[in-house]
């Protein structure tokens, strides 16, 4: 018998969720030392995965697959960019990355400066930064000295105009980060960008049940991520659950029975709650569930968002292929852990019970693309403890999900 073959973390295995087979691959690891990972994939197949090399707003480090991420190879050493975050491959080929922070111009009112790289080979070769784009927001409802951020995910429309969905501080709004989600679109490939629509904040979600009265504490809704389902509808998931203090943790204990479930308690920082050093604690209550909202008119105007109910927890992405939409989403309690993927048919009404394809404490930040017809690339990190201290123990790793009916 041969001792030293391959064998991997987890093994592959196959769900069943409402008439559908979902084949989750065995799983495996990308990087090592990295954190918050992001995914594009190619029309010619290629995959760039980029991570954090250590915290949030650390240099980068970069990989790149050319099978649809079956094997994987350095791209250069660390950049102390974000040009691997957000990108977005055109009809045409043409392929741009939009920087997450904006910076209001003061001579300027209600106008911008953006940041942005751009690629005519699927990210082989990279121009940028380049400093010479703009965003209008108006002034009546935006206070340029409140973050507007590109922190979520861009979409090219059958007109051919790119749709943004943005996360920024309201104007009035209350709270610590009152976030807000709305839109932009641009007609000139990501470089002038005009507000379109607001799409989510606190005030407009529909919860009739007085879910968000909960124990847990509340961001304005923030994370958005977009998919155009068919012509003209969108559909929008964004997160408002804000773990940063005072999380409901799992009730203390003496001993553990699986590290990568649990916590002693000088291993969360003492600014998000104080805990007995010698004690251990386990994942708390389920996190605030995601919200999702519908437009049928390009983004222009939106459904009053709703909860939802398989869903919960940080960093909701989306990826289709044909009428089938998949969403991972991270974090699932506190101490952050598990890393899901659900389901939809029917262009988000109904959705599958949810498959924790990445059991780990994590920071809660997936991602996903379509790989091929039915076929998905799943990324998250495994960050223990909290709040992911011990870099040298984190790693980024990857799952295909293949769904067939």
């Amino acid at each position: 018998m041969d001792s030293c073959r391959y064998e991997p973390i987890i093994p592959g295995r196959c769900e069943h969720r409402d008439g559908l087979d979902i084949h989750v691959s065995h799983l495996r690891t990308v990087l090592r030392g990295s954190m918050f990972p992001s995914l594009a994939c190619f029309t010619d197949g290629s995959v760039v995965l980029g991570a954090a090399s250590d915290e949030e707003h650390s240099p980068r480090v970069s990989i790149r697959s050319e099978n649809g991420g079956q094997t994987w190879r350095p791209i250069g050493g660390l950049r102390p960019d974000f040009s691997d975050h957000n990108i977005i491959e055109l009809g045409d080929g043409f392929c741009t990355s939009i920087w997450y922070e904006t910076k209001p111009l003061a001579d300027r009112p209600g106008w911008y400066a953006t940041r942005r790289w751009e690629s005519d080979d699927q990210w082989r070769t990279v121009r940028g930064p380049l400093d010479d784009g703009t965003l209008w927001l108006p002034p009546d409802d935006f206070d340029p000295s409140k973050a507007q951020w590109f922190h979520g995910n861009t979409v090219e429309m059958p007109s051919g105009e790119l749709i943004a969905v943005m996360q920024g501080v309201e104007k009035h709004g209350q709270g610590i980060y009152p976030f807000h989600v709305y839109l932009s679109r641009s007609e000139d490939r990501g470089r002038t960008w005009r507000f379109l629509s607001h799409v989510a904040s606190l005030a407009t979600i529909d919860d009739p049940d007085g879910v968000l009265q909960g124990p847990w504490r509340l961001h304005g809704p923030c994370e958005p991520c977009l998919v155009r389902l068919d012509g003209d509808r969108l559909m929008c998931v964004a997160r408002l659950v804000n773990d940063d203090q005072g999380a409901p943790i799992g009730p203390a204990e003496d001993t553990y029975h699986d590290l990568a479930w649990c916590v002693r308690g000088d291993e969360i920082h003492p600014g998000v709650m104080r805990l007995d050093p010698a004690k251990y604690y386990a994942p708390g209550q389920p996190s605030v569930p995601l919200i999702i909202s519908w437009s049928d008119d390009a983004g222009r105007t939106w459904s009053r968002p709703t909860l939802m109910e398989q869903a919960r927890g940080c960093w909701p992405r989306l990826a289709r292929s044909g009428n089938l939409v998949a969403l991972t989403f991270g974090a699932l309690a506190f101490p952050r852990w598990g890393n899901c993927v659900t389901f939809t048919t029917d262009g988000g009404r109904t959705w599958t019970d949810p498959i924790n394809f990445a059991p780990f404490l994590t920071t809660g930040y997936t991602d996903i693309v379509t790989t091929g017809p039915g076929q998905f690339l799943c990324a998250f990190d495994c960050t223990p403890p909290q709040p992911w201290t011990r870099h040298t123990a984190h790693w980024v790793g990857v799952v295909d999900i293949e769904v067939t009916a």
